[in-house]
């Protein structure tokens, strides 16, 4: 059997996750209950970046109707929350994630296989878990708004790295995923998050000037966590 590209892997695993998800608040919930307490997080995760259209606007040289696409990104974070023992949640997150630029692209030409789009986030999530009586599996759903300390794009060409950046934009996430027993207190997490940040203006930071005119950056994650309950 042919195993599916590293992107079609990830898309797989994040429709089949959600779906998981929707048909879990569709079925009676056993137990409307849980106890109260704080948790805490840290997890890694695989994450998918559409190619992207954007101009170049500066000293680089690159021009306009540039276009490019990146290879499977990696991240990792962490997060602290609180239980209110209702099937609500609260936590705050903190979140890295790499994507290496695959090639930037103009009329079909490439210009640039050395690069990376990456983001530092600070989330604020709501989640909705559904605990069962029985003490399994807990499915959540949840959504988040993102505070981006920074996003940068770099570039690395003839000897030359060129980067720009941009603090302070907000941006939403969609979670769904499931909580799953390891012992009493320690679980493991496995979710789908779906970030969107939008177009970005990025001014320049590093050997060069001008700006990047609104290259877009939605990533879509798969992670893997382990759950600290206290």
């Amino acid at each position: 059997m042919k195993s599916l590209p590293a992107n079609k892997s990830i898309t797989f695993i994040c429709r089949t996750t959600l779906l998981g998800c929707i048909a879990a608040i569709t079925l009676p919930t056993l137990a409307s209950t849980e106890p109260k307490g704080f948790y805490a997080t840290i997890y890694a995760q695989a994450s998918q970046l559409g190619s992207t259209s954007f101009d170049e606007i500066g000293s680089a040289g690159f021009g306009s109707g540039l276009n490019a696409s990146f290879d499977t990104g990696l991240g990792f974070g962490g997060d602290i929350g609180y239980r209110y023992g209702n099937g609500w949640a609260a936590e705050v997150e903190w979140n890295y994630r790499r994507h290496d630029l695959k090639s930037l692209q103009r009329s079909g030409t490439t210009l640039v296989t050395d690069g990376d789009f990456a983001s530092n986030i600070i989330f604020i999530n709501g989640l909705r878990r559904f605990p069962s009586a029985t003490g399994g599996w807990t499915p959540y759903v949840g959504a988040g708004v993102g505070w981006v300390q920074e996003i940068d794009f770099d570039l690395n060409s003839a000897g030359a790295n060129r980067a720009w950046s941009k603090q302070g934009k907000l941006g939403l996430q969609l979670i769904g995923g499931a909580e799953i027993p390891v012992t009493k207190d320690w679980k493991k997490t496995a979710d789908v998050r779906v970030l969107r940040l939008g177009s970005i203006e990025m001014p320049a930071e590093e050997g060069v000037t001008g700006r990047l005119s609104k290259p877009d950056y939605n990533p879509v994650s798969v992670q893997i966590g382990l759950r600290r309950l206290f």
